[in-house]
């Protein structure tokens, strides 16, 4: 199954706020104000979503993910956290840049990247403080002295929530 960025977020979306309330209690509204969307917008998605198995929701009632659609919604929160932490405390990203590249990026990055990102992250979970010395030495040695991406101007497109 091939999912569109916005189609993802909309996973991740209903995952998390299913995460932060009552199972059963998300609506097409609660959607459109997470992810900054027009409610026929959001209406057609979830339609659409609904069609492909990955949502269960009746006219008018909540939007709950599918046992498939829990899975899939699952990995695609995980690549989003370890691709986040991995900004934010591997490479020092402020992480309110973090976060926006983490949502530009993050759709893109394959299944193998995903889980090779994941891998890493635990292996340094798995090593003594004394043991990544490495990698306090990468934080001191902060900015080069010549920044060679300053100049390099924003994208046109922005992402999907940005």
């Amino acid at each position: 199954m091939k999912l569109t960025a916005v189609q993802e977020d909309y996973l991740e979306a209903v995952y998390r706020l299913e995460q932060a309330g009552e199972p059963g209690t998300v609506r097409v509204k609660d959607i459109a104000d997470r992810l900054g969307t027009r409610l026929p917008t959001v209406t057609r998605t979830v339609k659409k979503l609904t069609s492909m198995g990955l949502f269960i929701h009746a006219a008018r009632g909540a939007v709950e993910l599918s046992p498939q659609g829990q899975q899939i919604a699952a990995a695609i929160v995980h690549r989003h956290d370890d691709l986040l932490r991995f900004l934010t405390e591997i490479l020092g990203v402020d992480a309110k840049v973090a976060e926006t590249d983490t949502c530009r990026v993050e759709h893109g990055l394959s299944a193998e990247t995903s889980q090779r990102l994941h891998e890493f992250l635990l292996f340094l979970d798995g090593i003594e403080d004394n043991e990544r010395k490495w990698l306090g030495r990468f934080f001191k040695a902060g900015a080069r002295e010549e920044e060679v991406f300053g100049n390099l101007p924003e994208g046109r497109t922005m992402g999907w929530r940005t």
